[in-house]
């Protein structure tokens, strides 16, 4: 048994049992509606983004999978962890390379 969102028990049925019952299946119908409803909407949003993403790379000649990682960085306020994660990401790289000597020659400029 499990409980449903406002902590009701909630018995789980088979689908044909659901279906066999007209005001189950009239009501699951009803919450498919508007699932796919929602989902509809997800897809249009989706493709806005996507075609938004599109004019900034024709307008701007930004890298599409950088337009995503700023946009992802902005809708989750996560700069920080981010910069952490990056600062770790090229302490590891420079680690393998200096392991394999593979550091570039020093620049004497």
């Amino acid at each position: 048994m499990t409980r449903d969102l406002t902590g009701k028990s909630a018995q789980l049925r088979e689908i044909r049992e659901i279906m066999a019952i007209p005001s189950m299946k009239s009501k699951l119908n009803s919450f498919i509606d508007e699932a796919v409803l929602s989902k509809q909407k997800i897809q249009y949003e989706q493709d806005h983004i996507k075609a938004i993403r599109d004019n900034a790379k024709e307008e701007v000649g930004i890298k599409p999978a950088v337009f995503n990682a700023y946009v992802a960085m902005v809708f989750n306020n996560d700069y920080t962890q981010r910069k952490d994660k990056l600062e770790e990401l090229v302490d590891m790289v420079e680690a393998v390379m200096k392991e394999n000597n593979l550091l570039p020659a020093p620049n004497d400029e």
